[in-house]
């Protein structure tokens, strides 16, 4: 067994290492590097890495770095993707499961057969989601991979560490992670000037201006990842993970100049939460051109907070927040001929407690469920790619008495013509549900300043997105 370790320091250090049963070493007289093989499809596009490109990749962000993926920003120091042109978020997969930063970290770029970019995402992806990368790799009989990664800010106290691990023997693979991250900043300054319209049309004045400020934090996310797959077939995976977060006693000394009355106000928080979260994943290949894929993750968050604010007066209050949800989703494709037919069912059930202690007082119990169908066809012919879509959500909600049914159709169609290899022009028309956060139909009244109060509306209705 074959052991191979490499350690870097460009500002951040990285170390990573990988090692399987059975490795060759070809030694190359000349290496030609040439781009990525891309093959068009209806809602994106495949690759295919090159074997330079695998070499000189040590995790997932830095081979998708080296694809300049269009519209997409990817940092492989801060181990980050996002979208440059603001139309959502960015959703990564490995052969079809949703990962994060542990599985990025740890695929090794050789064993990469493909990546599917998807730049236009169909409805069975849900609202938000601008772009999904789906990393197909292929897996070795047996062997292992450990790394750690560091980051560590030269001119703040902040830092991120991570230890991982991923074993696989036969058709079974064992990965484990450990990250650990936190802050700590003094100093951070603000001035803010308020107009206030009064009642009589006048406008009143107040200047708040930080002159001391005191922020930390630390976070801990272990996670535990069992996965079976039997080549392409059939594909089962169960993980289990657990976050907990600590934000103690930060505050901030405020010079406020309040008309003609000057004084110093001190504002303080502080809160820890902690969440497990169980995944499970299954997918079917039933024949060649027909697939079933089944999801269900559940999470449970318990959350403590604490809020003092002495602007004007005194004002103090703590929450004690509970939330549990159920996530469910099955989804069938069939790749025919003439186009791809995908259909799908998705449920999400939740369930919020918050108590409100000291001088906002509230109990708010809230149970939302959410149903959501769609099918969709996707093509091509050629120079043109398409994609038809339709799904309907149904939204039953209720909190203290107050409640509600809401139904959305959501219609999605796209079009495009791929000018050249390099050059293609797209239009896309959607429709959505848009729900509001749960601080906005809380009915609990929280005083944010002297002047300004945050207050919840229950009967606060989910809107339409186009």
């Amino acid at each position: 067994m074959k052991r191979l370790i490499t350690l870097s320091f460009i500002l951040f250090s990285t170390f990573c290492a990988y090692a399987q049963d059975v490795e060759k070493t070809i030694t190359l007289d000349e290496v030609t590097v040439k781009a990525a093989k891309v093959v068009n499809k209806a809602d994106g596009m495949i690759i295919y890495p090159t074997d330079a490109q695998k070499q000189a990749s040590n995790n997932g962000y830095s081979i998708l770095e080296k694809l300049t993926l269009a519209n997409l920003r990817i940092d492989n120091i801060s181990h980050s993707i996002t979208a440059i042109d603001n139309r959502g978020g960015v959703q990564i997969r490995i052969n079809g499961i949703v990962v994060g930063k542990p599985e990025m970290l740890a695929l090794n770029p050789k064993d990469i057969s493909k990546i599917d970019f998807i730049n236009n995402p169909g409805v069975r992806y849900g609202d938000g989601i601008a772009y999904v990368i789906d990393i197909v790799t292929r897996r070795n009989g047996s062997g292992y991979t450990v790394g750690t990664d560091l980051t560590s800010a030269l001119t703040t106290l902040q830092g991120d560490g991570m230890v991982y691990g991923k074993w696989n023997k036969g058709k079974s693979e064992l990965s484990f992670s450990y990250d650990v991250s936190g802050y700590k900043t003094k100093g951070e300054k603000s001035k803010q000037s308020a107009d206030y319209t009064l009642t009589d049309g006048s406008i009143y004045t107040i200047e708040r201006n930080d002159v001391e400020s005191l922020r930390k934090s630390i976070s801990h996310d272990a996670k535990l990842t069992y996965n079976w797959s039997d080549s392409t077939a059939t594909v089962f995976q169960a993980s289990l993970n657990g976050v907990f977060n600590n934000t103690p006693d930060n505050y901030t000394v405020k010079d406020i100049v309040d008309g003609t009355r000057q004084y110093k106000a001190t504002s303080r928080a502080k809160d820890k939460s902690y969440s497990p979260v169980l995944d499970i994943y299954f997918f079917r290949q039933l024949t060649p051109h027909q697939s079933v894929t089944a999801n269900a993750v559940a999470t449970y968050i318990s959350t403590q907070t604490s809020s003092y604010y002495d602007e004007g007066a005194p004002y103090k209050y703590n929450v004690d927040g509970k939330t549990a949800s159920l996530l469910t989703e099955i989804i069938y494709e069939n790749r025919l001929k003439p186009f791809t037919l995908s259909t799908g069912l998705n449920n999400s059930y939740k369930y919020i407690k918050n108590d409100y202690l000291g001088d906002a007082s509230s109990l708010t119990k809230t149970n939302n469920n959410r149903l959501y169908a769609f099918a969709e066809i996707k093509g091509m012919l050629q120079p043109f790619s398409y994609a038809l879509g339709v799904g309907a959500s149904y939204i039953h909600y209720t909190q203290n008495g107050h409640r509600y049914n809401f139904w959305t159709f959501h219609p999605k169609a796209s079009l495009t013509y791929q000018i050249n290899n390099s050059m293609q022009l797209s239009y896309t028309f959607g429709m959505q549900d848009k729900v509001s956060r749960i601080a906005m139909t809380s009915n609990a009244m929280v005083r944010t300043n002297s002047m300004e109060w945050t207050v919840g509306n229950p009967d606060l209705k989910p809107s339409h997105d186009i």
